[in-house]
């Protein structure tokens, strides 16, 4: 019995000096030889006094010594944890070789880089940035190809890809996509969107996704619902709708979903096209329905918006009826926009009618709603009524802006009510809204049509002192009238104020 021990002994002794790293270790090592040598003592000392069945389990020929250490799994994963450990300290001075210093890290310990590792290397290199990263890169993945044999997993290469595409570089992301099955890695739909994903930022780009799908098939990469998605946005992207409406049909033909919302960007991007006409933008909406796509109040309120840029009010009216027809409730911006369309029409009985049932249905007017409305009322000549709008919006809960004040000051300058546009402006000055340039142009321009050049000069300095720079025609229509009533003086005066604040320079930067 002493023999075997004795002969045990000198065995883990030779092991520890095949392998003098485990002598940092010794804490964990000396554990297990402790607990396996006292209690196979003890195991011999009871022996005695077991059955004689018993007895012969362990002589040398059947005797099962218990596992030496440096061949359990724990060391292995503290090996790799030491050559990880190693690594890190190896590359805190430099970064200009890091696939030597990752495999003489590891082979100190007797262990392999596992994929993770390269991983690892692929992230210090993107984000630390050393000069010779690309030539590491390449250096990197001719390694894992030529020099190892595990299986890569393709989250490898994901960032990877991401990374040639922050940097412009498609056809190095291209390349690696086509050499995935030579790092022995299964290549899934995930990292062909990645590549999509990439390829589809910008026109050379996209070019090459036609040599990548084909590739793709190659692979037997199954295209799924997403990759759909990453094109179609691409298409809209680009203007291309009629492209998109036709991945969209080959999506429902192959049994994919419809997304309702690539459905609402492609509707949203086609009202954008100014070049369309309404009966193109109608049909493709039914088009869209016919495939499954049921239409949201925003999709309504893009196509009401299209039909308001091409003059078609009444057009917007009946879209807006048709919405309320389908359960589908419009909200402040859908009457916002018909409003307005009738206004331009000049469609005044039935822009009356939308602002009641707006007001019926419980939908508080918003500043966008008073101004079109007000403008509606000036161009019929009410500007009272206007006025008496104005007055009862903050009542109302909605202060009125500039624009809204701007709208009356430019009614009663153009009926040459001046009395009323000082009354105006004065309130304004007590509610501190500050007036805009063009707001002090057509003022300026008011008062000179009725004569009263002292108010226009008033005005002028007044922009002058807010650093807004004058129209040159405005301030020559005021130089000139002053001249013609004969007070030169005051309009020399005038100039002289206007080159002390620099506009004439401050003119010929905006020209």
């Amino acid at each position: 019995m002493s023999r075997g021990i004795l002969a045990y002994c000198k065995r883990v002794i030779a092991a520890e000096k095949a392998h003098p790293w485990r002598q940092q270790q010794k804490i964990y090592a000396n554990h297990p030889i402790n607990y396996f040598f006292y209690n196979s003592t003890a195991l011999f000392s009871s022996s005695s006094r077991k059955s004689s069945s018993l007895h012969n389990y362990y002589i040398r020929k059947r005797r099962k010594w218990p596992i030496q250490p440096y061949k359990t799994q724990w060391d292995q994963i503290f090996a790799f944890r030491l050559a990880k450990q190693s690594f890190k300290q190896s590359i805190r001075k430099t970064k200009t070789h890091l696939l030597s210093d990752l495999i003489n890290s590891f082979s100190a310990y007797e262990v392999n880089p596992t994929p993770q590792s390269y991983h690892l290397l692929f992230k210090i290199l993107i984000q630390k940035r050393p000069s010779n990263r690309h030539d590491q890169i390449q250096e990197i993945l001719n390694h894992i190809e030529k020099g190892e044999s595990f299986e890569t997993p393709e989250c490898v290469f994901i960032d990877l890809i991401k990374f040639y595409g922050d940097n412009n570089m498609f056809n190095d992301a291209v390349e690696l996509f086509f050499r995935l099955p030579r790092f022995r890695c299964d290549p899934s739909v995930e990292v062909l969107n990645v590549l999509l994903s990439v390829l589809c930022r910008n026109k050379m780009g996209f070019e090459m996704v036609p040599r990548v799908l084909l590739k793709s098939q190659v692979m037997k990469i199954r295209f799924e619902e997403s990759s759909f998605g990453i094109l179609i946005k691409a298409l809209c992207k680009t203007g291309s709708v009629s492209n998109a409406f036709e991945l969209v049909n080959q999506m429902v033909d192959e049994g994919f979903g419809l997304d309702q919302k690539i459905c609402s960007l492609m509707l949203a991007t086609m009202c954008r096209q100014l070049n369309c006409n309404v009966g193109e933008i109608m049909g493709f909406m039914e088009d869209l329905k016919k495939l499954g796509f049921e239409p949201r109040k925003d999709d309504l309120c893009n196509v009401i918006r299209f039909l308001v840029k091409k003059g078609k009010g009444i057009e917007s009216l009946e879209l807006l009826k048709q919405m309320k027809m389908n359960g589908v409730k419009p909200d402040i911006m859908c009457y916002n926009l018909v409003l307005d369309g009738l206004i331009h029409n000049r469609d005044f009985s039935r822009a009356d009618k939308v602002f009641d049932e707006m007001l019926v249905l419980g939908l508080t007017p918003d500043i966008y709603t008073y101004n079109v409305y007000i403008s509606g009322l000036i161009m019929q000549k009410k500007v009272d009524n206007g006025i008496k709008i104005l007055n009862s919006m903050e009542e109302l809960g909605c202060s009125p802006d500039s624009s809204t004040y701007s709208a009356i000051l430019r009614a009663l300058c153009e009926a040459g009510e001046m009395d009323r546009v000082t009354e105006v402006v004065n309130e304004l000055r007590k509610k501190r809204v500050q007036l805009n340039p063009q707001t002090y142009e057509f003022l300026i321009n008011g008062f000179i049509s009725n004569g009263d050049v002292n108010g226009a000069c008033c005005f002028l300095k007044e922009m002058m002192d807010k650093k807004f720079v004058p129209q040159r025609t405005t301030l020559d229509n005021i130089v000139g009238w002053l001249c013609k009533i004969g007070l030169c003086s005051k309009a020399v005066e005038l100039l002289g104020e206007a080159v002390v604040k620099d506009v004439f320079l401050r003119m010929v930067g905006t020209d």
